[in-house]
């Protein structure tokens, strides 16, 4: 398959483990590289799981799975990594995990050893997985396509020979043709009728769309309507004087000429609300007829419009996806054990920065920058739980929410 230009994620399925890191002897707190070798639909990896209550045959089990689960991700990685621009293949591969059982054929246990975490024992397993090689690939080629185009409600007031065209209706030609044009290059999008139910874009102009922020109704609603982006615009109509000529030869008769132009947006339906592209579209139409002149003029700065978002869309998408912005909310941890919760994200899960914009133990509000979105941060956080996060013997960890780029947890006493 040839290499794809640059993708997007939004496929949320439950992730069932991503890197998991063992203690060093000298302290150090930094993700552990996992061990794995391959030769052609071969691989052998690493599994481990913690032991409860000396419980040897269910421990094993579950270090079999945490195995298939590496053998997989790293293979997705790899044919990810090999199909597209991404530099993070693994996690933005981390929605088949689901499927292990699907890609792996077969598998044997190579070695089998016991050891700790801190005081929790850990059985730790080495298992050479055979891999259905062309199923994953297909699953791959599938998720590719699917994750690289966002799901988009696009919004465009129209003000045409000074008569308004609200978003969302019959006979907007300048909605009508970016939907058409995104769609043409793959993109996923909210029909206006879909749109309606939930968008009320009423007041929604020039003004409005250049003041728009993070926390305004009509981002939330268009939140409601499953898109993952908006496209919003205003475009106005101007009569200019008619067309007589052409490359300095007169015409039969004069053409009608109209000018369009306004502004438009790109914005992310999660976390802040980023605005990813901005800027003007312009277009000029003729016709003998005005209305037709209107229309061309309509279509143009539509056409103009969609080439930009397309370009300025596809050039941030892999970045956005890779180092995606996560709002973590949650209340129960103290200073130390919040400095320790810190530590366990950055050394245990795929997140790649933490800055920390409130903590206190009434509510902390941290921004985590990771390889995904919200749904899966959140399965990985409860996936990590159970195999040492360090602060848990004290605290139990609740998941509340994760929507739209917000994850809320709530610590309570494990005593």
């Amino acid at each position: 398959m040839a290499k794809l230009s640059v993708l997007r994620l939004t496929a949320l399925t439950l992730i069932l483990g991503f890197t998991f890191a063992c203690a060093t002897g000298d302290g150090s707190r930094r993700k552990k590289k996992e061990e794995f070798t391959r030769e052609g639909n071969t691989i052998t990896v690493i599994g481990e799981a913690p032991i409860y209550n000396g419980d040897i045959a269910n421990a094993k089990q579950r270090a079999i799975k945490d195995a298939k689960v590496n053998a997989v991700r790293k293979v997705v990685g790899e044919e990810i990594s090999n199909k597209s621009q991404a530099s993070d293949g693994e996690s933005l591969g981390s929605s088949l995990l689901s499927k292990t059982d699907a890609f792996v054929k077969s598998y044997d246990i190579v070695a089998e050893d016991q050891g700790k975490i801190d005081t929790q024992p850990i059985l730790k397993l080495t298992v050479r997985c055979t891999i259905e090689e062309s199923k994953l690939s297909t699953a791959v080629e599938g998720l590719l396509a699917d994750v690289g185009n966002p799901r988009i409600v696009v919004l465009v007031p129209s003000k045409v020979g000074g008569a308004p065209v609200p978003p969302l209706s019959n006979g907007n030609i300048a909605e009508a043709e970016i939907i058409k044009g995104l769609k043409k290059a793959g993109n996923k999008i909210v029909d206006p009728g879909t749109a309606s139910k939930t968008v009320k874009p009423s007041g929604l102009n020039a003004d409005a769309i250049n003041a728009l922020d993070s926390g305004a109704a009509i981002l939330i609603q268009a939140q409601s309507s499953g898109a993952e982006v908006l496209v919003v615009g205003s475009v106005e109509t101007e009569d200019q004087a008619p067309v007589t000529a052409i490359g300095g030869k007169a015409l039969d008769r004069p053409l009608f000429n109209t000018a369009a132009t306004g502004p438009y947006k790109v914005i992310l339906l999660w976390g802040d609300g980023k605005v990813v592209a901005s800027g003007n579209g312009d277009a000029r139409g003729a016709d003998i007829t005005q209305k037709v002149s209107r229309e061309k003029a309509l279509a143009g700065w539509a056409e103009d419009v969609t080439k930009k978002v397309n370009k300025q869309l596809k050039d941030e998408w892999f970045n956005l996806t890779e180092n995606n912005t996560i709002i973590l909310k949650f209340t129960g941890l103290d200073a130390d054990e919040s400095t320790k919760f810190k530590d366990d994200l950055a050394e245990l899960t795929a997140a790649k920065d933490i800055n920390v914009r409130t903590s206190n133990v009434s509510g902390s509000e941290w921004e985590v920058t990771y390889p995904g979105k919200d749904a899966l941060f959140m399965d990985e956080l409860v996936y990590k739980k159970d195999r040492g996060f360090t602060f848990l013997a004290t605290k139990k960890m609740n998941v509340k929410s994760a929507a739209r780029g917000v994850v809320t947890l709530e610590f309570t006493s494990n005593k």
